[in-house]
């Protein structure tokens, strides 16, 4: 995932730009429907709630975009998780890694 250290690394090495075109370009549309950021969530050690792990590790907090980052949702805001239903996924680049070929998991790939 090109995020935290390996985007550095990528970006050091002047490789940034071709493997995020790498990644879009193997956009595959049957892979949304099973991402985990639509049906799991991430919980930090502090309590507040990402839709997956990668924006946990970014602090992009789940519907953070709708409002303006002001307030960030933590299990405390919430009753139970259908209380998240309706929330907008928060995306940026890095989630054409999850959608890139056969997904992200630990099997996924390119090919």
């Amino acid at each position: 995932m090109p995020i935290k250290r390996f985007a550095d690394t990528l970006m050091k090495l002047g490789q940034y730009e071709e493997y995020m075109q790498l990644l879009v370009n193997s956009f595959n549309p049957k892979t949304v429907e099973h991402l985990m950021c639509r049906d799991q969530v991430s919980i930090s050690w502090d309590g507040y709630i990402y839709d997956c792990d990668f924006n946990q590790m970014l602090e992009l907090e789940i519907g953070a975009e709708l409002r303006g980052n002001k307030k960030s949702l933590s299990i405390w805001d919430v009753e139970n998780l259908h209380d998240l239903t309706g929330q907008k996924i928060a995306t940026k680049k890095h989630c054409f890694g999850c959608t890139a070929g056969a997904g992200s998991s630990c099997g996924g790939s390119l090919v």
